[in-house]
């Protein structure tokens, strides 16, 4: 092995990779917002069956398309050729991958409220419960302790797959990490790096999934008192 490793040559570049850390966060921060609200709003529309019969094509699509094709369909499709006005490369990104995000949040919530057992609803009517009780103390814990473990690790995927808009020009971690490439020919010691800083922006995200996962499995929520 002789090759000389120079980590020292990347030092004059340490604020592109925190200017690059920082659009990586605030790009995964936008999507899973805008991704999640989107997606539980419409996943809890699919419980109606005609509802679920006209976005079940479209959602399917969505999901089959890989999300670096759809990334690069709006930086195509977002233009003022097609739309009247054309979108920074940042938006551009993040309506591409928070609908792909949409589309797997609708499915997961459809899932988990069709799971909550139909026995414990009806026993919180007979009970007296209200709508908002139910929900609040039956319906929405069974729902969270379903939904919290997938969430998390489609959020980790979210986020990785924010590299993918290096394709279109955002100035995320893998476009600065090119940038730096470009400007001092050491590759390896680059991406060694741009790894770190997925590393240490993943990582808690994975140790936060696998402690939810060990909460989910403990058994059916404690309520609280009425």
């Amino acid at each position: 092995m002789n090759y000389d490793w120079q980590f020292s040559r990347l030092l004059p570049f340490l604020k592109a990779f925190e200017s690059g850390m920082l659009t990586t966060i605030w790009l995964f921060v936008v999507i899973l917002l805008l991704g999640t609200i989107t997606g539980v709003l419409i996943g809890l529309l699919l419980r109606s069956k005609f509802l679920y019969s006209i976005f079940l094509i479209p959602m399917d699509i969505i999901r089959a398309v890989p999300p670096v094709v759809l990334i690069l369909f709006a930086y195509y499709a977002l233009t003022y050729q097609v739309i009247g006005i054309t979108l920074d490369v940042f938006w551009t990104c993040v309506a591409a991958l928070s609908i792909n995000l949409a589309a797997f949040v609708a499915d997961l919530v459809r899932s988990a409220s069709e799971s909550v057992p139909r026995g414990d609803i009806e026993a919180a009517q007979v009970l007296g419960f209200s709508q908002w009780k139910t929900f609040r103390f039956i319906t929405f814990p069974l729902i969270l302790r379903t939904l919290a473990a997938p969430m998390l690790m489609l959020y980790i995927g979210i986020l990785k797959a924010t590299s993918l808009g290096s394709v279109i020009g955002v100035r995320e971690v893998v476009y600065s990490g090119q940038v730096v490439i470009a400007a001092n020919a050491r590759s390896l010691e680059t991406w060694v790096v741009v790894s770190a800083i997925y590393v240490v922006i993943v990582l808690p995200l994975s140790y936060a999934a696998r402690k939810v996962e060990r909460w989910a499995r403990k058994g059916e929520p404690r309520y609280l008192s009425l």
